[in-house]
């Protein structure tokens, strides 16, 4: 039963308008963007065992003395900017010295190894102390690396070093955020 201000519905399919269809595009993330559903899952142990050989690997091509290295579990947004307590990324921080002096030299080499190997460079610059920044993502793992130098402690030896892994959302539900006990490698 209709009331006065009503209409009647027709049987055919409704379209979205084109105004519609342009904002789910734009808005909405209909094309193009990550389905939440999609979204990579792991538990924060896992990403961690996978991570902390590629950063080795990494870190195998520099001569620097370790004086600190930390693993968390840092929140992170997800495909459609929304943030939940099982979704997590893996940082990892390294401070260290350079033994020879050369850290920039060695950041220049990283730089020269990472393009030859088809890494997409976000940052590469030259600092007027001497220091060089440098970062990278893989496109095959989509972690990326940071390498920088140039600080006052040290301009020509101090590196500080930033690795983090993709958004991943955990199959057990709420993680722990912060600090993590890396696992041997």
């Amino acid at each position: 039963m209709l009331s006065g201000m009503e209409t009647p519905r027709d049987n055919r399919p409704r379209r979205l308008p084109i105004a519609g269809t342009l904002a789910c595009l734009l808005f909405a993330g209909c094309a193009g963007a990550e389905d939440p559903d999609t979204m990579q899952t792991r538990t924060p142990h896992q990403a961690v065992t996978e991570f902390l050989p590629q950063v080795e690997d990494v870190l195998a091509g520099l001569s620097v003395q370790r004086e600190s290295f930390e693993v968390r579990a840092n929140r992170c947004e997800g495909a459609q900017g929304e943030t939940r307590d099982d979704l997590f990324y893996i940082w990892v921080g390294l401070r260290g010295l350079a033994p020879g002096n050369d850290i920039a030299a060695q950041i220049e080499a990283a730089h020269a190894r990472w393009q030859a190997q088809g890494w997409e460079i976000t940052r590469f610059r030259k600092l007027d102390s001497g220091g060089v920044n440098l970062t990278a993502t893989d496109p095959a793992s989509g972690n990326t690396y940071t390498l920088d130098s140039g600080f006052k402690p040290a301009p020509d030896a101090y590196l500080a070093a930033f690795f983090n892994t993709p958004c991943f959302q955990s199959p057990e539900g709420q993680v722990a955020f912060g600090a993590l006990q890396a696992p041997a490698i």
